[in-house]
């Protein structure tokens, strides 16, 4: 035989469909498995196969019949439709009629492989199964006790799960109970309900006539009322003309009586300060006089009278500018108190013009309150500097003399 003819030979893909059939799902049950008939059966077929692979991959082609690996592969062909029949239909007459096949229809032909080297390769391959076979069987042996475990915890669940369905009945026949109690409790409260429905109407509907009886002498009350409150309103709308404009000038001219309310406590409290500086600036002057008046005016003593003037003059200096300040806020004191009167008086004395002559006083008046210039505030000193130094030579002259 060829060595292409043999590597391309059928029997090879054959024999990979049917190692993949043998570990399938269907025949690797472990209850399937747990039968030493079922189990030795397949074994024989995979034992089988296994030599058979371990044959063509040790054997050359020249060594190797056409003959005889053709009717190996109608022996691998019976057993893998053997073996899709019972994955069909769990038929275990298949796996008998399987591991017959593979006794008559396959190891009669494995003289297809020429005897070379056979004892020597078939050693480790016999081992290898052996293992293989007792691996297999503590395998299943171990999901036995598995699914013996598995069923006692089966077993255990479906009595919990009985005594579960026995509360439920129980906790059912009780939630009928108390659905029956509730269902007689709102029937007795529906009742109590209407009985007290119909006594609230009634005293509703008494309660109400009585109110409208009220309602009525209360109404024809409330029109003579009203009658009489016109009337007075009528009287007083003339009263309220008269006065809504002396009001309307008490809004407006309330800001300014503000301001020369404040203007005058400023002014005030400048002058105070005014006069304070003034006093001190005075009672040095008085106490310097005081001192030196029975004393000669000598170059000795001159410079200590000079200086305490000095001190007079230096005290009593701010008091013009405080003496200014409360002018000024008395003038703004003044101004704002005169707008004030002008404003408020400004009402009552065109109330009785027409219409256009009002219009017109009102604008000129617009004109003078509204967009004036505010004056500058400018600092003057006191005293006139230049006057002061020429006052202070003179006076030195004096005194070298």
């Amino acid at each position: 035989m060829s060595p292409s003819e043999y590597s391309s030979h059928p029997v090879r893909e054959l024999m990979e469909r049917l190692n993949g059939l043998i570990h399938s799902a269907e025949l690797t049950d472990p209850d399937l498995l747990s039968s030493d008939i079922v189990a030795a059966s397949l074994q024989s077929v995979s034992t089988i196969l296994g030599v058979t692979h371990v044959q063509m991959d040790r054997t050359p082609a020249q060594f190797v019949s056409g003959y005889g690996l053709t009717q190996l592969q109608s022996g691998f062909q019976t057993v893998f439709n053997e073996l899709s029949a019972f994955q069909s239909n769990k038929n275990l007459g298949h796996l008998q009629n399987a591991k017959a096949q593979v006794e008559q229809a396959v190891m009669p032909y494995l003289w297809a492989f020429a005897p070379i080297g056979q004892e020597s390769g078939l050693a480790p391959l016999s081992e290898t199964i052996g293992q293989l076979s007792v691996t297999a069987s503590e395998s299943i042996r171990q999901l036995v006790e598995q699914r013996n475990i598995n069923l006692e915890r089966s077993a255990a669940l479906a009595s919990q799960l009985q005594e579960a369905s026995a509360r439920i009945d129980s906790l059912t026949e009780a939630v009928v109970q108390q659905k029956a109690d509730a269902a007689s409790t709102v029937a007795v409260l529906q009742k109590q309900f209407a009985e007290d429905e119909s006594a609230r109407d009634t005293a509703f509907n008494s309660t109400l006539k009585k109110f409208g009886v009220d309602f009525e002498t209360m109404q024809k009350a409330s029109v003579d009322a009203q009658v009489k409150g016109l009337a007075s309103l009528q009287a007083s709308q003339d009263q309220a003309a008269q006065i809504v404009q002396v009001v309307g000038n008490i809004g407006v001219t309330g800001n300014f009586q503000k301001i020369a309310t404040t203007e005058s406590d400023q002014a005030n409290r400048w002058r105070l300060i005014t006069v304070a500086f003034f006093v001190c600036g005075i009672a040095i002057a008085i106490a310097t006089f005081v001192k030196f008046w029975d004393q000669p005016f000598t170059p000795e003593n001159s410079w200590s009278v000079l200086i305490r003037l000095m001190y007079a003059l230096a005290i009593a200096a701010p008091a013009w500018y405080t003496a200014r300040e409360s002018a000024r806020h008395r003038t703004n004191a003044d101004r704002a108190r005169q707008t004030e009167l002008e404003l408020a008086s400004l009402g009552p004395f065109i109330e009785l013009m027409p219409d256009d002559k009002k219009h017109q006083i009102r604008e000129e008046l617009t004109k003078r309150y509204f967009g004036n210039h505010v004056n500058e505030h400018t600092i003057e000193h006191p005293v006139n500097l230049k006057d002061m130094r020429d006052f202070a030579l003179e006076l030195v002259k004096a005194l070298k003399k």
